[in-house]
């Protein structure tokens, strides 16, 4: 909901749906829960990270790169 707002296009994998993909994200996050966010390749962590990027003032400077 947070990136709508900022008008950010993203794009979404649906691991339930797709077999095997759950592994693999999870080899590449380190992460079992979803979602999984990477900004430009670089793994920031779960919703609850990306919200306190937003908090300390440093989601968008991440954004823009």
């Amino acid at each position: 909901m947070l990136l709508k707002q900022k008008n950010v296009s993203f794009e979404e994998y649906a691991v339930d749906k797709t077999p095997g993909l759950r592994n693999k994200m999870i080899k590449r996050s380190g992460g079992k829960t979803v979602p999984q966010i990477f900004i430009q390749g670089k793994h920031i962590g779960g919703c609850d990270e990306l919200y306190a990027l937003e908090r300390q003032d440093q989601l968008d400077k991440l954004l823009s790169q």
